[in-house]
């Protein structure tokens, strides 16, 4: 009798252990997961009073925005001849305060204007200064001749006598000029143009008549500075959905100022260059096969992330995404890039055709004939590294990224890096430029980074991380008892026997 009751103790606990099993696996594969799911794109959408919607509106942290600038060793030299010497200085670094206005909902989709204000950080720029003293190209004077020179090359000799009246003190190739005025403040050309003759008055007319970024008025004269147009201004309107109708279309992108394309690239408004799409926030649920498309509205393009590498922030895995490197390539490796191609810029050869790897010509997003890289002209053609000296890149340094927490979504740490530069040629007829040596010349590159602050990390390690270990705790507690359950009866079953 005694046995009998033991065995069926034993067939008891076995069946109790298998259900333990099965409700084991049940919860930790299937239920547990579920629920996590559905608490999660419940705070990933973009619906009122939550918290996702409040940090949409405002960030309660700023960005760091970091410029380094390329002070240019040999002046002199340049106008003689020489090849360009350049030594970059900084970080000067900002705090990037950023928040939405104007903000509308139609249907499923959101639409605001996004706000930028810069404050210059002392503490964090170390040594440097925004009152520091840099020597750089005058862009302004620099792209005057270039301009002339597609537009009307016979008033080139007639230009060249007038610039004074345009630039005044500044009537030079290359200018000293401290940091903040550089960037934010501007200097003054085209003062009191009507006091300085015809030329001058058409010229500086033509200046304020097609004012691009850069530029601005200020009473009679204009200022020129390369960020002031990104300070205290939105950059246009943006759309995005809201996800509330279906939970995977969060945060991308589907209008910049009220359109579905922009008109800046080649091939109209079906060309993909000029269609608009890309995630303004990340979703949950990130996927190492996955790729992200984000829209820069200052670069008037898209650029694709891809995954790169597994990497712990302040403690947090997360999965390293990075701009692709073929992202500026050339249209005879990367065909779908022939649409950037907009031939507005003479090259190095002093011809009108697409430019070689690893560079965007600007000149119809901006206004200016300006052309865009990676810093240090990383994955640049190397007849561009080879036109300057002093260029050192490094992809630790000089890469585009985003470490993004897997299960929210939620960017740990970030940077996006891109380098502004201007072609120098030999223009005949201009006796200032004319024994130039053609180059690529680098101006400043910027870095918009962040960190995620310590409360956010703390927060993800408390409500997310920690909340998963409990519950793979229990998953592996109850498979494990479960197994220990069906296993050791079992053996003492066969035992007894």
């Amino acid at each position: 009798m005694k046995f009998v009751l033991q065995k069926n103790t034993l067939i008891y606990v076995s069946c109790g252990g298998l259900l333990m099993l099965i409700l084991g696996v049940i919860l930790g594969y299937k239920i547990f997961p579920k629920i996590v799911e559905k608490k999660v794109w419940e705070q990933a959408v973009l619906a009122n009073n939550t918290q996702q919607w409040e940090l949409f509106k405002k960030l309660p942290f700023p960005f760091t925005f970091k410029v380094y600038i390329f002070n240019v060793d040999n002046p002199e030299g340049i106008l003689l001849g020489e090849k360009p010497k350049v030594t970059e200085k900084g970080p000067f670094v900002y705090d990037a305060y950023h928040w939405k206005t104007d903000i509308s909902w139609n249907d499923d989709e959101i639409s605001f204007f996004e706000w930028t204000r810069f404050e210059f950080n002392a503490g964090k720029s170390g040594k440097w200064s925004d009152n520091d003293e840099i020597t750089v190209l005058n862009a302004a004077y620099n792209g005057l001749f270039i301009t002339v020179e597609e537009l009307s090359p016979s008033a080139l000799e007639g230009i060249s006598s007038v610039t004074e009246g345009v630039f005044g003190e500044y009537d030079n190739l290359f200018m000293k000029i401290k940091v903040k005025d550089y960037l934010f403040g501007g200097y003054p050309i085209c003062v009191n143009p009507g006091d300085k003759g015809f030329l001058v008055g058409t010229i500086c007319g033509q200046m304020k008549a097609k004012v691009g970024k850069g530029l601005r008025m200020d009473g009679n004269r204009i200022l020129a500075a390369q960020m002031y147009h990104k300070n205290m201004t939105h950059l246009g309107r943006f759309t995005v959905n809201s996800g509330l109708k279906v939970k995977e279309k969060v945060s991308t992108l589907v209008k910049y100022n009220s359109k579905p394309h922009i008109e800046t690239w080649r091939g109209g408004n079906e060309s993909d260059c000029n269609k608009i799409r890309g995630v303004v926030t990340f979703p949950p649920f990130i996927r190492k096969d996955m790729k992200f498309d984000t829209f820069g509205e200052d670069i008037c393009r898209m650029m694709t992330l891809s995954y790169n590498s597994t990497e712990k922030v302040k403690g947090i895995p997360g999965y390293k995404f990075t701009a692709m490197n073929d992202s500026f390539e050339t249209v005879d490796k990367k065909a779908e890039n022939l649409c950037y191609c907009v031939n507005r810029s003479r090259t190095l050869d002093g011809s009108f055709s697409c430019l070689r790897n690893g560079l965007l010509d600007l000149t119809t997003c901006i206004g200016t004939q300006v052309i865009l890289s990676f810093p240090h002209l990383m994955h640049a053609d190397q007849s561009y590294l080879d036109s300057v000296i002093g260029l050192l890149p490094n992809s630790s340094l000089h890469e585009t990224f985003v470490t993004l927490e897997p299960i929210t979504g939620t960017p740990l740490r970030l940077a996006k890096r891109v380098q502004f530069n201007m072609f120098l040629r030999a223009i005949e007829g201009v006796s200032v430029i004319e024994n130039l040596t053609n180059s690529l010349l680098p101006l400043f590159w910027i870095e918009e980074g962040l960190e995620l602050p310590d409360p956010f990390t703390d927060m993800i390690k408390k409500e997310l991380l920690r909340k998963l270990f409990i519950l793979d705790i229990l998953k592996y507690t109850m498979i494990v008892m479960g197994i220990a359950a069906v296993v050791v009866p079992g053996f003492l079953l066969i035992y007894m026997r």
